[in-house]
Order: C-alpha cells, then structure tokens, then sequence
C-alpha cells in the first residue's frame, strides 16, 4: 500500500516587523469599536504580504520550494515601503474586505513577486495571472451583514488616516498554514534575508 504524503496549504510572504504591526493593530481595535461584531478583524500574527500563494503542497515538494525561495531571493537587496492608505473590496452586497495598500519603492517589490513566480513555475506553478496588488489584509464583512451596514463601515473606514511609517524589508519566507478549529495556525519553512550590494560593484 503507497503511503500518502502529509499536504500542506504553503504560501510565499514578507513578514511584518513588531512596530508597523503595534501600529496597524491599534488601528484595527479603534475600527473593531465601530465594527462590533459585524467584521472578523485579523489577529497580529497574521499580518503579512503574500507574494505567491501555492495552495495545497505535498511534503517532497518542500525542498525544492526552498531552494526557489533562496534562487528567487539571491538577486533582490534591501527596500522600503511605507503604510499608504486603507482600502476595500467590495461584491455584490457592499463592502466585504478591508486592507491597507503600500507605497515607495512598489518596483522592488513588484520585480520580487515577479522572480517568485519565475522560480517556482520551474516546480510547475503556475505563474500568476492575476495583477500583483501589494496589501495587508485587515478584516473581513460577516455575510449576514445588511448592504446599509456594509456602507456605514466603510463610511468609518474612509475616515481613518494611516501614521507615516517606513517599512524596511529584508527577508522573504515560506510559510506553511494549517487549519484548525480556531482558526489557521503558521509556521515558517525558511526565512531568506535579501542581500545588500556588495560595495565594490
């Protein structure tokens, strides 16, 4: 009989330092005062940039993930973003998905998701066709949440002003998530740190 490989949900991220995620989750508990229960706000420790999303992986193809991490990562040096504004995503009911977007140096990060994608369809992933839109997610609307509702919060929630934050970014990793009752669990497969340039070149 074949012994079935344990599958993992694996995604590819940047991680969010302890100040910006201080900041972002003091304003989640401001919106949460406004919200009450009708938006499942995000928990801090899962605050993150998904550069590449992967599904359901089996456990042998984690290796070779790795090393398309450190490939990947290998032509990238340090960058900065900053906190720009809360944005939303909407449906046919209103309001569904509130996230805060990014600014800086966006083509450092778009030049990085893009050689995720180049090194990971060498495993056979598909490349992303969808446009890369760099963003934290925040919360999300309650389905049985009224369209009036959804309208008031994101009357709220446009009235919110992000601080002036830089964000340095100097590693990538690859996670694994796992669901559970309470929600899902991740645990970091491999952190690469992106490399400064020598100062001889």
């Amino acid at each position: 009989m074949t012994k079935t490989s344990p599958v993992s949900r694996v995604f590819v991220a940047i991680t969010v330092p302890s100040q910006i995620r201080e900041e972002i989750m003091g304003i989640v508990s401001n919106l949460r005062d406004v919200s009450r229960n009708d938006v499942r706000w995000i928990t801090e420790q899962y605050l993150h940039i998904t550069l590449k999303f992967f599904g359901e992986v089996k456990s042998e193809k984690l290796p070779a993930m790795r090393l398309a991490l450190r490939e990947a990562s290998s032509r990238h040096s340090p960058f900065s973003i900053e906190l720009a504004s809360i944005g939303t995503f909407g449906g046919r009911e209103g309001l569904r998905v509130m996230w805060v977007s990014v600014a800086g140096q966006i083509l450092r990060l778009e030049a990085l998701q893009n050689d995720m994608n180049v090194a990971y369809s060498v495993l056979d992933f598909e490349k992303d066709q969808r446009p890369f839109k760099p963003h934290l997610t925040l919360g999300r609307v309650n389905d049985k949440v009224s369209t009036r509702r959804r309208a008031e919060l994101e009357v709220a929630i446009g009235k919110v002003e992000m601080p002036d934050l830089v964000w340095h970014i100097n590693a990538v990793s690859l996670i694994k998530s796992t669901l559970t009752s309470a929600g899902p669990t991740y645990e970091i497969i491999e952190t690469v740190d992106l490399i400064p340039p020598h100062p001889d070149r």
